[in-house]
């Protein structure tokens, strides 16, 4: 006795819909890590790449991407390093495949950039010490979350970024800042005062 006609469209139906499901679901993005050193002057990054070049690279002045100098750059796969090309103008090529590279690079004026081709799920983290929060003098880009990692660092994710920015500071710097505001903020109190009183007795 054969099936009925649409009892046999069924697993057909949940084959197509399955399908669907997988073709319209965004893909997980791929994961970039970087960690400032201790003394916040450098940073070593962590980058999952598939595929057969990257580009070391940052923004410039005006928006062009200038070559990245780095040290230490190493591309890994699963059995280790792997040999790779200088392309020039930041381009390194390598065997089509799935790696992480790896490398240390500087920080300036603790200013740090992270610059990727595609978006990324950046991550950057702070050492113990370092804050981003007061928007006086930190700063990230627009969509970061800020959480405590291990070790007392701080880290800012981003879910899909291809330039992530952060500018940290240290406590000095804070207590430097509520210190100046703390004196022009009396120094405006002080020259007020007696134009506030003034008014008052005008107006009594």
């Amino acid at each position: 006795m054969r099936a009925p006609h649409r009892d046999r469209r069924r697993p057909a139906l949940a084959t197509l819909c399955l399908a669907l499901i997988l073709i319209c679901a965004p893909a997980a993005a791929e994961e970039a890590t970087f960690r400032v050193l201790p003394g916040g002057t450098a940073y070593e990054a962590s980058i999952v790449v598939t595929g057969s070049e990257h580009t070391l690279w940052s923004p410039g002045v005006l928006g062009e991407r200038v070559p990245l100098q780095v040290e230490d750059l190493k591309v890994l796969g699963p059995d280790g390093p792997v040999e790779y090309q200088d392309a020039g103008r930041g381009v390194i090529t390598f065997p089509e495949g799935n790696y992480t590279i790896t490398y240390r690079a500087p920080v300036r004026d603790n200013y740090l950039v992270a610059a990727l081709d595609k978006p990324y799920a950046i991550t950057i983290s702070l050492p113990e010490g370092f804050d981003v929060r007061n928007p006086l003098i930190g700063m990230i880009s627009p969509g970061g979350t800020i959480s405590s990692g291990p070790n007392g660092t701080t880290e800012v994710s981003w879910d899909q970024i291809a330039v992530a920015e952060v500018r940290f500071y240290s406590p000095e710097r804070e207590i430097l800042l509520t210190t100046f505001g703390t004196i022009w903020l009396t120094i405006a109190l002080v020259l007020l005062l007696p134009l506030v009183i003034s008014s008052w007795r005008r107006e009594g």
